[in-house]
């Protein structure tokens, strides 16, 4: 009995998760086809979907049970009269698609959901609904009802004033009790709906626009509640816009603009009664018809005309008299299906106050500090009858802000009239039908007006946000502000190029890969799975796709790219949000678009030419231009329409197999083949062995490219997986060299070399480059459109400077895949599977100016969150993984136990990442970033900045000292740049022991009292610069008012054995005029003395430090004029008290670089050499030795040069004199290296590995590297600190720890200083 008690007890435990409610897990979200509860669903079948929620890691569904009823009565109940699935044993919890009875039009549908789940059974989730719209033309009733014609006053012209249309009817409900009241209606162009005197919805410029001639949308709404039942009298009140329906330009290029009617009205009121019974009220001849109402004129391009004498009064509510009014025509069709629109209305998202108010005479102008797309709202406290207020709206003002700018409105008037009744008393008025693209209103003919009477509306699509992101650059954080403005502002229904001008259009090129990234920021997938149907109604019947859609230009020109926004919207709507169908519903058009391009565009060579547009908005060689004139700078557009073409096909394949349709998908990739093949028999120059340099280096390729060797030509085939892998680097390297060294390191790139710029960038391994680009705050750039005040993303990359006539200041195409690449590539976002039910998390962590990242994105499963914070060597990571997903989390470490988490699983290394497999939750990982991890990198076991962020902007020239205690003392000299006088000498400190740098403080500046006796020492008179323009020491004593200053140059610390820690430095305004002066520390550099000037003559150690040799000082100096560089030394045998100087040092004979002949180099003119007089050999331009100590007692020096190699001279006698200067067999760039003899005898040198080219007087300062020799002769390259394009990593300093390993500094691009820890006896 015993034995079976403990058998009944144990089958009861293993039972129990099989019915224990999961108390921690609950089922929220329900949406159906991804809406709220929504009305007017026209599909035989929605699809729901939920989200399970839950505090606890590691929730997984294992089954559901969905329950849809009639009532909500039943559904509470638990009866699912329409439809029990039952339980569903699957992990599936979206687009789950109803398998029930079948449903009726009109009807109202409750459900709700269980989850089974790992963690237990949920309670039932609060219940949804949705309603049925007319399924099918055959269910709508009435008769469509309008006015087809234009009254007397209207004007049908190229700025057409059509007045709305008011109709209205008034019924009795039966005595009856209301169970629903449910109201459908399409009022075309737009309209406004009324019942009883209350407006239905908010809705604003409803419904959304689509071409009429194959789809018209209605809207569907629960009035139940508006109704009055019990044989009530009630009223409906519809007044109509024009919309694109009666489009904007009548009569004016009817070839071009197409136009759909005058505007009407098709209403479908059904009332169903407890009884069962039903009431209809349609629209029939027996409504009442009136124009003269208070809207004279709506036009989305030029605004509206609002005369309030007109208003109509109580019009909407039973018991008015309507008598005078027209009766209601029967209208001509609007031949489009009538559909239930599923993608959202645009509502009044968001108000603004003005920032600005300003009155000029009678005139207010206003600016509301952000380009935005809506209206002004206006309180009129009081006005006399007659009194017209004019709104005009502008995105950019003239003469210092007090005129409206509007040329860029082409012949959009874009201004709204409200003529006053006189009897206005706070009345609050905005534009109904009409909207403007603006930042600034100015607003005449009101009196007194105020600030606070007015607030502008802002407009777009009632998205939600989907997602955030921040990071720890600003400038992208304002341009990711920039784009939400901009994106938004272009949701219409359709997603539009822009909202101000004359056009405001779909064109398809202006939102293709962007769209990926507009999915991270708005909830658009329906609205992009509505553009997708549009886009399939406005194919014409031999395939040709128009470059707008719905056609609103009548613009056929079978555009490759454009057209391929079609699959590639259909793609981004799956992967993003899981939603097959438009894949499905889409799949036979774009088959036949594609058909359409190869029959008609195939040339003889097997290329494709359909193309208009080429690389369209790149940059311009000229300011004033909107396209580029320079063949060398444009994109071949056969090169363009082919890879695009490829790259469909391999799209279509996805596509075909998602359906089972595998024959057709191999059909897709074996045509894909056979255009690769085409295409780089076209477009690819290979031509190997003709990089100018020996060594590989990526910004020397070989010739070996794609077309003329744009950016863009490269990074198409580059990103499409068309180049053949021998030539992958090479033409990686192009790719560089074209940004880096062709463009100065901007954007070369118009719309279509920017949809892919960023993430092939990053998947290269050049990270560093694609947030380069993203940084910059230089034209071309988003940065530089920040820096000119843009609160927008422009259209042109030079919009500030081009022709107004093309000129948007709110635009979102050239975004291209900047955000995708915000989202996937640095916050790390990335579908493993569609809708992210497994989720790759894998950031991009080598960008070192990026030290933190915080990210979200609301996926259908849930908000997945990736926050990083990171130095060179550490990194600290929350994440969030939705319930019912799982994710990979790539860590950059290769360590398998780096992670201690029990729910965290190893899974592989990749490359230099190890990768984890992560549950549902919240996660924190701490990692060490393995500094020597990469090519070249053993050795590395410290990599720092010296600082993160300072007062000044560039820096350069730094050195390094460790003190007796093991502290270690770094200095360099910063400002705004190199020659500006606020250039001062700065110090850090490391402290034994401690894990980072002091913040920089002040030790030196080039600041004199012009009452100062050592100011005429520095060459500092009156006209110097004056000592405000910049930081200050606080040794300084006197006025400042009478202190001028100059810039300070290259600092070099020595700590005297047993005396004071010196700083030696230079003041000048350039080389020539520098004097050398010093200043004393005697607390290990935490304060510094007055400054010192050494004597007349005499700099110092002119870079690198001095040597300490048998209690002799010797500072290797040089000196740059006419007669060449010249390397000298300067000898203290007394601790510094006096100076002898040895030199100027004989020099071998060499050509100069920049004499030499080119040889077809990319010529880097980063920092451009001072001319070289005269042609020929002359001695050997060295400057900057840094000094070695051989075993034997002689002393070598290791010099830069003008020659392409490192220079050197001998010394046996303690630096008394010294052999002539020769080349050694060490490259140089004509840049400044540093050289250390270690305790082993062994000699270091840092330095960058390349040698300047013949006729260019510099090299690329990249990459910074280390090389090892036992003689001071052969050197041995054996670390790589820094290898990124982008220059510059120069300036090193050098020194041995106590401890014997290395220490190392140098400037890091001009931002920073950086400071590296080397091992050497890690050397692999």
């Amino acid at each position: 009995m015993h034995i079976m008690k403990k058998q009944v007890l144990l089958i009861i435990l293993l039972a129990l998760p099989l019915w224990l409610k999961a108390a921690d897990v609950s089922v929220t979200g329900l949406r159906t086809e991804q809406m709220v509860d929504p009305m007017g669903l026209d599909t035989a079948a929605p699809r729901m979907s939920w989200r399970l929620e839950s505090s606890q890691r590691n929730v997984m569904q294992t089954a559901y049970r969905i329950l849809v009823a009639s009532s909500p009565e039943l559904l509470a109940q638990d009866k699912g009269d329409l439809w029990d699935s039952g339980k569903v044993e699957s992990d599936a919890s979206v687009w789950i698609p109803y398998q029930g009875k079948r449903l009726k039009s009109n009807q109202r549908v409750y459900w709700k959901v269980r989850s089974y789940t790992n963690r237990g059974e949920t309670e039932w989730s609060e219940p949804a609904r949705w309603g049925m719209g007319p399924l099918g033309e055959i269910h709508w009733k009435g008769r469509w009802i309008g006015w087809d014609a234009a009254f007397a006053w209207d004007r049908e012209d190229s700025h057409s004033r059509l007045s709305s249309r008011y109709l209205r009817t008034e019924f009795k409900t039966q005595a009856k009790e209301i169970k629903y009241a449910t109201l459908h209606l399409c009022g075309l162009g737009m309209y406004e709906l009324f019942i009883n005197g209350q407006r239905i919805g908010d809705q604003v410029l409803a419904p959304a626009p689509s071409d009429y001639r194959r789809t018209v949308l209605y809207n569907s709404f629960d009035v139940t509640k508006q109704v009055a039942g019990g044989n009530a009298d009630n009223a409906i009140g519809v007044t109509l816009g024009n919309g694109r329906f009666y489009t904007m330009r009548q009569n004016y290029k009817p070839y071009k603009i197409p136009t759909f009617g005058y505007p009407k009205l098709r209403l479908n009121l059904i009332i169903e009664y407890t009884d069962g019974s039903i009431q209809r009220i349609n629209s029939d001849e027996k409504w009442r018809l009136t124009a003269q109402g208070p809207i004279r004129s709506n036009n989305e391009y030029d605004g509206e005309i609002y005369d309030a004498r007109m208003e109509l009064g109580n019009w909407t509510q039973p018991g008015y008299d309507d008598s005078k009014w027209l009766k209601a025509q029967r209208v001509s069709l609007p031949y489009g299906t009538l559909r239930g629109n599923t993608a959202p209305n645009m509502k009044v998202m968001k108000t603004l106050k003005p920032a600005v108010f300003k009155q000029y005479g009678d005139r207010y102008m206003i600016d509301f500090g952000q380009n935005m797309a809506g209206w002004v709202r206006i309180n009129i406290a009081k006005a006399a009858a007659g009194d017209t207020i004019c709104i005009r709206y502008a995105e950019r003002v003239k003469n210092d802000g007090t005129e409206l700018d509007v040329e860029n409105l082409r012949h959009s008037q874009s201004t709204d009239y409200y003529i006053c009744n006189g009897k206005e008393n706070n009345t609050s008025w905005s534009s109904r039908f009409s909207y403007h693209g603006f930042q600034y209103v100015e607003v005449t003919g009101y009196k007194n007006l105020k600030a606070e009477d007015l607030v502008a509306e802002v407009v777009y699509d009632d998205l939600e946000d989907n997602g955030t992101f921040e990071c720890s650059n600003d400038i992208m954080n304002r341009v990711y502000r920039n784009a939400w403005w901009g994106i938004s502002s272009n949701y219409k229904g359709v997603p539009l190029d822009c909202p101000q001008r004359d056009e405001r259009q779909p064109w398809l090129g202006d939102h293709a890969m962007g769209t990926w990234g507009e999915s991270f920021m708005f909830n658009n997938g329906n609205t992009y799975a509505k553009w997708a149907d549009d886009i399939r109604e406005a194919q014409r019947e031999d395939g040709c796709i128009p470059d707008i859609c719905p056609a609103y230009y009548n613009y056929y020109t079978s555009e490759m790219t454009w057209s391929s926004t079609f699959p590639v919207i259909c793609d981004m709507v799956y992967e993003q949000f899981g939603n097959i169908e438009p894949i499905r519903k889409n799949y036979a058009a774009i088959k036949k678009w594609m058909h359409h391009i190869r029959s008609e565009f195939t040339t003889e060579d097997g290329v494709i030419n359909a193309d208009k547009y080429g690389d369209w908005c790149m940059p311009p060689e000229s300011p004033e231009l909107i396209h580029s004139q320079d063949p060398a700078r444009k994109t071949d557009g056969a090169l363009i329409a082919t890879a695009y073409y490829y790259k469909v096909s391999q799209m279509l394949a996805k596509f075909a197999r998602l359906q089972g349709l595998e024959d057709e998908a191999k059909g897709f990739e074996k045509d894909a083949a056979k255009i690769k093949d085409c295409f780089n028999a076209r477009f690819l120059t290979v031509k190997k062995g003709t990089s100018p340099v020996q060594a590989p280096h990526v910004l020397y390729p070989d010739s070996i490219f794609y077309g003329n060797n744009t950016v863009t030509a490269n990074i198409l085939p580059l990103a499409f997986d068309m180049v053949p892998e021998a030539y992958r680097e090479e033409v990686e390297k192009n790719v560089i060299t074209g940004i880096i060294t062709r463009n100065k390191g901007h954007i070369s790139s118009g719309v279509i070399g920017m949809n892919w710029m960023m993430r092939e960038l990053t998947r290269m391994g050049r990270g560093d480059v694609a947030f380069l680009l993203a940084s910059n705050k230089t034209y071309p750039s988003y940065g530089y459109m920040i820096e000119k005040g843009a609160t927008a993303i422009w259209e042109l990359w030079n919009g500030d400077t081009a022709n107004r006539w093309m000129n948007s200041c709110n635009h979102v195409m050239i975004l291209g895949d900047l955000l995708t690449w915000y989202f996937r590539d640095l916050a790390g976002f990335n579908p493993a599977q569609p809708a992210y039910k497994q989720i790759i998390l894998k950031p991009d962590f080598s960008i070192q100016e990026l030290s933190h990242v915080k990210a979200s994105h609301n996926t259908l499963y849930g908000k997945m969150i990736s926050n990083w914070k990171k130095t060179l060597t550490h990194l600290e990571w929350d994440i969030t993984v939705p319930c019912n997903t799982t994710a990979l989390v790539y860590l950059p470490t290769l360590d398998e136990k780096a992670v201690k988490d029990k729910d965290v699983t190893f899974v592989r290394r990749e490359g230099n990442s190890t990768v984890w497999s992560v549950p549902s939750g919240n996660y924190h990982f701490s990692v060490s970033m393995d500094p020597s991890s990469g090519k070249n990198r053993a050795g590395i076991v410290e990599d720092q900045f010296l600082y993160e962020q300072a007062s000044f902007p560039e820096c350069h020239g730094a050195t390094i000292v460790e003190l007796k205690n093991g502290d270690l003392v770094a200095s360099f000299f910063g400002g705004t740049k190199e020659r500006n006088p606020d250039c001062c000498i700065w110090v850090c400190r490391k402290p034994k022991g401690a894990t980072e740098w002091s913040a920089p403080y002040l030790a030196a500046d080039g600041v004199f009292s012009l009452d100062d006796p050592q100011a005429v020492l520095a060459g500092i008179t009156a006209e110097s610069t004056p000592a405000d323009a910049g930081p200050v020491a606080s040794t300084f004593k006197g006025d400042k008012s009478r202190a001028r200053r100059k810039a300070c140059w290259n600092p070099v610390l020595f700590q005297i054995p047993g005396g004071d820690l010196i700083l030696f430095y230079k003041i000048g305004l350039k080389v020539a005029d520098w004097s050398g002066w010093l200043v004393r520390s005697k607390d290990g550099g935490k304060t510094w003395s007055q400054r010192e000037p050494l004597p007349k003559g005499f700099l110092g150690p002119i870079k690198n430090k001095p040597e300490y040799v048998d209690g002799r000082i010797i500072c290797p100096s040089s000196t740059e004029g006419d007669g060449g560089w010249r390397i000298h030394f300067e000898i203290s045998d007394d601790k510094g008290k006096t100076w002898k100087m040895v030199g100027p040092v004989e020099a071998e004979m060499s050509v100069p670089t920049a004499l030499r002949k080119a040889n077809a180099a990319n010529v880097d003119d980063q920092e451009g050499g001072e001319a070289i007089k005269g042609e020929g050999e002359k001695p050997i331009y060295a400057i900057q030795p840094s000094i070695l100590r051989h075993k034997d007692g002689r002393l070598q020096v290791l010099c830069r040069t003008r020659n392409a190699q490192i220079a050197t001279s001998w010394s046996s006698d303690n630096g008394e004199t010294w052999s002539k200067v020769t080349l050694l067999d060490v490259p140089n760039n004509n840049s400044g290296t540093d050289a250390v003899t270690m305790k082993d005898g062994r000699h270091v040198l840092i330095y960058n590995d390349f040698s300047t080219l013949p006729g260019t007087p510099k090299g690329p300062r990249t990459p910074l590297c280390v090389a090892v020799s036992d003689d001071g002769i052969h050197w041995k390259n054996v670390m790589t600190l820094e290898d990124s394009p982008i220059s510059q990593y120069s300036y090193p300093s050098i020194i041995q720890g106590k401890d014997g390993k290395l220490h190392a500094v140098y400037t890091w691009r001009r931002q920073r200083v950086a400071y590296k820890e080397l091992d050497l006896s890690k050397l692999k």
